[in-house]
C-alpha cells in the first residue's frame, strides 16, 4: 500500500500540468478571435463611413422615420383640439308630451327634442340632458345647473329672469279637461270646483286671472308634474284639469277625461336660457330654426307631423258624430277667445283711465303704461286675427263636406229615408249652411283687419242686386208675418263696384232689419245722388238706444248681447258692413228712434276711386 503513494502523486501533478497547458491555450485561441472580431468590425465601420461620404442618400431612411413621427404627433395633437372644442349643452327634461318626455327605454323624446338634436349634430355641441319637473328645471335653468329649458312661454315675468329665443317653436292654448259624464262644459260650470294644474306653470297664472275676471269661486290643485294633473282628477282628487292642448289630445283619453269648450290664452313657446348667460346659444337656435321653418320639407315638420298626427279609419256614422263635436267646441273656442281677449284690453283701458284721473301728478309714468298696454293690445289683435282666420279655414272644407254629403243623403242616393231621418237630416243641412255663413263673416273681418281683402271692380245693375236680396230674405219676413218692398227711385242704376260683396252689405242690413223687427215692414230704397248711389233700409223694427249708437258697428258687439239674448248672431255683420262700404270709397250712418224703428243708410261712388 506505501509502495504505490510516490506513483499516485507523480500521476496527479502530471495530470495537473495538462490541464494548465490546455488553459492556457484555450486562452490564447480566446485572444485571437476577440482580437479577430474587433478588426472585422472596425473594418465594417469604416465601410460605412466611407459609404457615408460617398452616398449622401445612405441616411434618408432615418430622416423619414423622423417625419412621420413628427406627421403622427401634430395629427394626433389636431384631433385632441378638435374634441376639446366640441360644446357640452346641458339641456332640462320633464314629462309634458308629445312636446317633451322621456320614453320607457328613458331616452328623451318629442319635438323639442328633435329640434335640439338636428341642431346640436349641426353645430357639433354634445347634449347632455338633465330629468326633473317643470318647476325643478326652471330652478336649475336659474341657478346656472342647465343651459336650456325647452317648451317655456313668454311672459313678462319670465322675461325679468329667463333669456328667449326670437323665433317661436310653436303655438299652443291651454284648456280644461273632465272627468266624462261631469257636467262640466263651460266656464260658468266650474264654480265651487277643485281645478288641477302644473304647479308655478303660466296655465296657472292665466286660468286665475281668467277665473278671477268671471268672479268664480274655484280651488286651485297645483301639482308637480304634468302626468299626475290629469291622474288626480282620474283618482277624485279634483273636478277638471288645465292643460296644453297638445298633451290633452295625446292622454286625456287614457285617463277617461273628455275636453270641454273652455279654451283660453294662445301663446308662443321658445328655448330659455339664463338671464344674459347664453346669448349666443340661442341666436345659433334662431338661425336654424328660421331656415326650418322655411323649408317644408324639413326636420321642423317631419317631427310635427311624427307627434302630432294620426290614422282615422273612416266610418261615415262616426265621422259625422266626432265633426259636429269638433265644429261646436272650434266654435265655443273661437267666441270665447275673443269675448276674452276683448274683456281683457277692455278692463286694462278702464283702468288706466281711471288711474290717469286719480293721479294726475303721476301722467308721464301712466303714459308709459298706456303706450305698452296699446301695444300689447294690438299684439293680441293681431294673434286673435290669425287664429281666427286659421281656424275658419280648417273649418270650411269639412263644412262644405257636410253640407255636400247632407244633400246627397236628401236626394237618396245611398238609400230610402223615412220622413224622420229627412227633418234630422234638412236640420243638419241648414244649421251647416248657418255655420258656414257665420264662419264667413270671420274669415271676412280677419281678411279685411289683416288688410288682405281685395275688391274685384265690375259692371254692376244696382236694381238686380237688389231684388236679388228682396227675393232671399222674403221668407225670413214672411215667416215672421212682416212686409218686405223696395223702391228704386229714377236714375241711372249702373255702377262699377264688386258685385258679391254689395250684395253682402245688402243682405247683412236687410237680414238685420228684419230680425229686429216684430211687426210692420222692412223697406230698402235706392236712388242716385249724382256721382254717388244711395242706398236705405228702412224698418219699424225695435229701434236703438242712443247709449248704444256707437257701439253697433263694432266688431263682436250686439245691442241684446249676453246669455238671456234673444237673437242669434256673432255681431261681425255690420261691423263687416262698414267696413266693405268705406273699402268701396264711401260711407255708412244710422238714424234710430227706439221703440219705433231705425233706417240705415249708406253711400257708394258710382265710378271706381284711384289713388
Amino acid at each position: 500500500m506505501h509502495t504505490n503513494r510516490p506513483e499516485r502523486r507523480q500521476s496527479r501533478t502530471k495530470e495537473k500540468l495538462e490541464t494548465e497547458n490546455r488553459g492556457s491555450q484555450e486562452g490564447e485561441i480566446k485572444t485571437k478571435k476577440k482580437r479577430g472580431n474587433g478588426e472585422v468590425e472596425r473594418r465594417r465601420m469604416r465601410m460605412k463611413k466611407r459609404a457615408s461620404a460617398t452616398c449622401p442618400h445612405a441616411r434618408m431612411p432615418t430622416y423619414s422615420l423622423t417625419f412621420l413621427a413628427i406627421v403622427y404627433i401634430v395629427f394626433t395633437i389636431a384631433v385632441s383640439l378638435s374634441n376639446a372644442g366640441e360644446r357640452v349643452v346641458r339641456v332640462g327634461v320633464y314629462d309634458n308630451a308629445p312636446k317633451i318626455f322621456v320614453s320607457e327605454s328613458g331616452k328623451p323624446e318629442g319635438i323639442f327634442i328633435d329640434i335640439i338634436e338636428y341642431i346640436a349634430a349641426h353645430e357639433r355641441w354634445k347634449l347632455s340632458y338633465i330629468h326633473g319637473t317643470w318647476g325643478e328645471g326652471l330652478a336649475r335653468l336659474e341657478r346656472g345647473e342647465i343651459d336650456l329649458m325647452p317648451d317655456v312661454a313668454y311672459t313678462a315675468e319670465r322675461d325679468k329672469r329667463y333669456s328667449f329665443n326670437k323665433v317661436p317653436v310653436l303655438s299652443s292654448w291651454f284648456q280644461v279637461y273632465s272627468r266624462q259624464g261631469s257636467g262640466i262644459r263651460s266656464l260658468l260650470d266650474m264654480r265651487w270646483k277643485r281645478i288641477a294644474v302644473l304647479e308655478g306653470s303660466i296655465q296657472q297664472e292665466a286660468f286665475i286671472r281668467m277665473a278671477e275676471s268671471f268672479g268664480l269661486h274655484i280651488t286651485i290643485v297645483a301639482v308637480p308634474e304634468y302626468d299626475k294633473v290629469f291622474e288626480t282628477v282620474s283618482r277624485g282628487e279634483a273636478d277638471a284639469a288645465v292643460a296644453n292642448h297638445f298633451y290633452g289630445a295625446l292622454h286625456a283619453r287614457k285617463f277617461g277625461l273628455e275636453d270641454t269648450a273652455v279654451v283660453f290664452n294662445p301663446s308662443a313657446l321658445y328655448y330659455a336660457s339664463r338671464k344674459g348667460v347664453n346669448d349666443q346659444l340661442l341666436n345659433v337656435i334662431d338661425n336654424n330654426l328660421s331656415g326650418l321653418k322655411k323649408d317644408t320639407h324639413s326636420m321642423y315638420y317631419k317631427s310635427l307631423n311624427r307627434w302630432t298626427s294620426e290614422e282615422v279609419e273612416f266610418e261615415l256614422p262616426t265621422w259625422m258624430r266626432t265633426l259636429g263635436i269638433i265644429i261646436g267646441l272650434a266654435l265655443i273656442m273661437s267666441i270665447i277667445g275673443a269675448i276674452l281677449l276683448k274683456h281683457q284690453v277692455n278692463m286694462r283701458t278702464r283702468e288706466l283711465r281711471e288711474a290717469n284721473q286719480r293721479m294726475e301728478e303721476r301722467i308721464i309714468e301712466r303714459t308709459a303704461e298706456l303706450a305698452a298696454a296699446m301695444e300689447k293690445a294690438q299684439a293680441a289683435d293681431k294673434l286673435k286675427s290669425a287664429f281666427l282666420a286659421t281656424m275658419s279655414h280648417e273649418l270650411r272644407t269639412p263644412l262644405n263636406s257636410i253640407i255636400g254629403f247632407t244633400g246627397i243623403i236628401l236626394r237618396e242616393r245611398v238609400g230610402p229615408l223615412n220622413d224622420e231621418q229627412k227633418k234630422q237630416l234638412n236640420m243638419v243641412r241648414s244649421s251647416s249652411q248657418h255655420l258656414l255663413a257665420l264662419i264667413n263673416d270671420v274669415l271676412d273681418i280677419s281678411k279685411i283687419e289683416a288688410g288682405q281683402l281685395q275688391l274685384a271692380y265690375e259692371d254692376v245693375d244696382v236694381r238686380q242686386v237688389i231684388e236679388k236680396v228682396v227675393q232671399t230674405t222674403r221668407p225670413l219676413a214672411e215667416n215672421k208675418g212682416i212686409g218686405l218692398d223696395f223702391r228704386i227711385i229714377d236714375g241711372d242704376m249702373g255702377i262699377k263696384a264688386d258685385y258679391r260683396r254689395l250684395e253682402q252689405i245688402l243682405l247683412n242690413l236687410a237680414g238685420n232689419a228684419i230680425k229686429f223687427t216684430e211687426k210692420g215692414s222692412v223697406n230698402i230704397i235706392c236712388e242716385s245722388d249724382g256721382p254717388n248711389l244711395n242706398v236705405r233700409v228702412v224698418d219699424t223694427g225695435i229701434g236703438i238706444k242712443e247709449e248704444d249708437m256707437e257701439t253697433i258697428f263694432k266688431t263682436f258687439r250686439q245691442i241684446d248681447s249676453g246669455i238671456s239674448r234673444r237673437q242669434e248672431g256673432t255681431g261681425l255683420g255690420l261691423s263687416i258692413s262698414k267696413r266693405l262700404v268705406k273699402l268701396m270709397g264711401g260711407s255708412i250712418r244710422v238714424t234710430s228712434v227706439f221703440g219705433s224703428g231705425s233706417t240705415f243708410s249708406f253711400s257708394i261712388p258710382k265710378e271706381r276711386k284711384t289713388g
